[in-house]
């Protein structure tokens, strides 16, 4: 009897939970798609524990946490990325990326949203199997592939599609490493929109105080992952900082400071003479939590530039000329990332189009037609 009772508990616990978890996508397909979107499965939390192993250490995805856990499973006969919510998130921020998610998962370079398990508190989401990408593989790549080229512009193209897709710019505002997963064939996919803010139809901004809330949290959680790789820098864009401005521009201050991460690899060293102290200086700015979070990212690196002798590379007289990269590939992708975060070389930078105009330039001049 008292079995039967707790199991009566329990369904009762999955209604409510399902119809106020529903409420709130609801809400947020409607302001976000005016209820357009891609089907959403409604998965099962039996089916979920069952595919996680009850959550299982065993099937964690990955080591480094923000907003969610993520597990490896396997649902439908197929692997999927499960991902649970911490209780630190707010609901309406989780609803927010199973919109976001539905609305763009029929693009190749966004983690494809599967379904959702509306039974848990907060929800959980279910999405086509790929790994988080981590600095380590990418440095132990073949330094001849320029893979991290691709997965630059491959991340590009999404964020292009994001602002110019629908009828309002869409802007991720919190792109990071963790928010980027690659497929089993290499193909790099943006994830993570629980951030994400639309700026209204006709304007240019949107004031959010959300986005300053989310990088001190951010600092917060990863104080304890010293070594992983993580981002302690404020890739926070300064315009956001001092007006409180959400812009496509936001973007772009974030998307240059993956690509200086992008950049501590080999080939850089091969083809642009850094010293390796230089280069250490620069991945120091990812991975120590001790940098004067008071100036922007593009005075810490134009320092370490300054103080290795390398300014040259921040200097305006090199040709802009897409059709020029081929001479110096690696040159252009690094000076590209300086430019997105800010840095003054006489050639500012729009939109994300033409950054990933740029970068699909320099991957053509790496790779040759065969990408």
């Amino acid at each position: 009897m008292n079995w039967l009772r707790t199991n009566r508990i329990g369904a009762k616990t999955k209604q409510r939970n399902v119809k106020e978890n529903g409420e709130v996508v609801l809400k947020e397909l409607i302001e976000c798609c005016d209820g357009k979107c891609n089907p959403i499965k409604n998965f099962s939390s039996d089916q979920i524990i069952k595919a996680t192993d009850n959550f299982s250490q065993s099937n964690r995805a990955s080591r480094i946490d923000v907003y969610y856990r993520c597990y490896k499973g396997m649902l439908d006969d197929r692997p999927v990325l499960i991902k649970k919510g911490k209780y630190t998130l707010d609901l309406k921020e989780i609803c927010r990326d199973i919109a976001i998610s539905s609305m763009v998962s029929g693009h190749k370079n966004f983690l494809k949203l599967l379904g959702c398990c509306l039974e848990f508190t907060p929800p959980v989401l279910v999405f086509e199997y790929a790994e988080i990408i981590t600095l380590g593989p990418l440095v132990a790549s073949n330094p001849r592939t320029m893979r991290r080229v691709k997965i630059a512009r491959e991340v590009a193209n999404a964020l292009t599609y994001l602002h110019t897709a629908f009828s309002r710019a869409f802007i991720h505002s919190s792109l990071d490493p963790f928010t980027i997963f690659l497929d089993g064939n290499g193909i790099a996919k943006l994830g993570n929109f629980c951030n994400c803010v639309s700026i209204p139809e006709g304007e240019e901004f949107v004031h959010d105080d959300a986005l300053q809330k989310y990088h001190e949290f951010r600092t917060n959680t990863l104080k304890e992952t010293h070594g992983l790789g993580v981002c302690y820098v404020p890739v926070i864009d300064p315009e956001y900082k001092s007006t409180g401005k959400v812009t496509t521009k936001t973007d772009m201050h974030s998307f240059g400071a993956l690509m200086l991460a992008l950049v501590q690899v080999k080939e850089v060293d091969d083809e642009l003479s850094m010293s390796t102290d230089m280069l250490r200086a620069l991945a120091d700015l990812f991975i120590k939590p001790n940098v004067d979070v008071c100036f922007p990212l593009h005075h810490h690196v134009s320092k370490i530039l300054r103080k290795f002798g390398y300014a040259e590379v921040m200097g305006s007289d090199i040709s802009r000329d897409v059709s020029n990269v081929a001479a110096s590939p690696v040159k252009e992708f690094f000076r590209l990332a300086l430019r997105c975060i800010g840095c003054d070389l006489g050639d500012p930078l729009t939109s994300m189009i033409q950054v990933a105009k740029e970068l699909g330039a320099i991957e053509k001049s790496a790779y040759g037609d065969a990408r």
